[in-house]
């Protein structure tokens, strides 16, 4: 996905059904307009990301990109139809180092978290997500072997996942064991899709993949595409 555009869209959708009313209230009618529902759900999302990173504005570089995941995330919940992004994927935000893919992917997780709490009443701890970095993955292999990788593949533990920093993993050893972790994590993962998402990031050039091909093969290469939205995050480096 080159450029997303933005779908300017209230979780109380067009036809403002009574369970999705019922839904962005908590169940207390009459307190708020459409208008203001709207407003304060696209405001909690930037305060997702503002708590990750102070410095965050939404501005012309990532203005589009905004909007698009704000849409995937009510999309994939049921209550927005889907926009540029489909819902029933991931995400894999990739781009060059300083763009805020981690901060992103950091905002997404703290703004599940804020609607299982006020939407659900935390009774929807299988909206949120789980991020560890590819590194502390292979880590754990390395101390614990291929059980240690249950957690995130098992389909009796296993939950929405975010991998940050895809592809700077070294290859992992455990007592001489030689695995590629994120490429079996990624291979058992596929088979559970349509029950668990997987969201990640990566420096590797998504539009170009053969790098990341090279790195995990062909056939996960294939999986990947059924996998996620592969999502450029452009702009140049936010670090200051």
């Amino acid at each position: 996905m080159e450029e997303a555009q933005s779908h300017h869209l209230n979780p109380l959708n067009s036809e403002g059904k009574d369970d999705q009313f019922n839904f962005l209230y908590g169940g207390k009618k009459g307190m708020m307009s459409k208008e203001e529902i709207e407003k304060f759900w696209k405001g909690g999302f930037v305060m997702s990301l503002q708590q990750v990173s102070p410095n965050f504005v939404i501005d012309e570089r990532n203005r589009n990109l905004i909007g698009a995941i704000y849409t995937w995330i009510w999309s994939n919940l049921g209550r927005f139809p889907p926009g540029v992004l489909d819902p029933h994927k991931g995400l894999l935000l990739w781009g060059e180092i300083g763009t805020g893919k981690t901060t992103l992917l950091k905002g997404i997780q703290r703004y599940l978290a804020t609607i299982n709490q006020i939407a659900y009443g935390f009774r929807a701890s299988n909206i949120c997500i789980e991020i560890r970095s590819a590194a502390e993955i292979a880590l754990r292999y390395s101390i614990d072997g291929i059980n240690a990788l249950d957690y995130w593949t098992d389909r009796n533990m296993a939950g929405n996942l975010a991998i940050d920093e895809i592809g700077r993993e070294e290859l992992s050893k455990h007592f001489g064991t030689s695995c590629n972790v994120v490429q079996t994590v990624l291979q058992l993962r596929y088979e559970q899709r349509h029950n668990i998402l997987t969201l990640g990031s990566t420096n590797m050039d998504m539009a170009h993949p053969d790098e990341f091909r090279e790195r995990y093969g062909d056939y996960i290469m294939d999986r990947a595409k059924e996998m996620f939205n592969f999502v450029k995050v452009g702009g140049g480096s936010r670090r200051r």
